[in-house]
């Protein structure tokens, strides 16, 4: 089985803190959660909309190291610190604005708090890869490696 790693300098060294941002093992991928943090580890906003937009601005960077997109998306799971006041104001309209028919299957799941207490959110999305897909990738050593 051949398996990758995913670590975009665009996105904060996850490895520096024993993780790392993406995996393919087989045709499979994985993917941690993604906040609103830039590279330098800044949470970037203090709404939702705009955490979200960066949140899914993270997860778009993922995605493009293996030459796949939004669309590509079967399944997206949201965790959002009290989405009785997030989800529809806010966090929906750049979900809208992110995914077209036929969307993902979509969880939501509410919480008191996320890891650090200024995340409002947090988003981790399932894609299918394909044998071709896994062909297609082209590691270079350090965003995508070949372990």
């Amino acid at each position: 089985m051949t398996s990758y790693t995913i670590n975009p300098p665009e996105l904060k060294d996850a490895r520096d803190i024993g993780y790392n941002h993406a995996r393919i093992d087989g045709e499979t991928f994985y993917m941690a959660g993604q906040v609103a943090m830039d590279a330098d580890s800044t949470v970037v906003g203090d709404d939702i909309e705009t955490q979200a937009r960066k949140a899914y601005e993270n997860v778009g960077i993922l995605l493009d190291a293996i030459d796949k997109g939004f669309g590509d998306i079967s399944k997206v799971t949201t965790h959002i610190v009290d989405p009785a006041e997030h989800y529809y104001d806010g966090y929906k309209e750049v979900y809208w604005e992110t995914f077209d028919e036929p969307y993902p299957c979509h969880t939501v799941l509410g919480h008191d708090q996320l890891a650090n207490e200024e995340y409002l959110v947090e988003i981790e999305v399932e894609v299918p890869l394909s044998p071709a897909d896994i062909e297609a990738i082209e590691p270079d050593g350090e965003t995508v490696r070949k372990l």
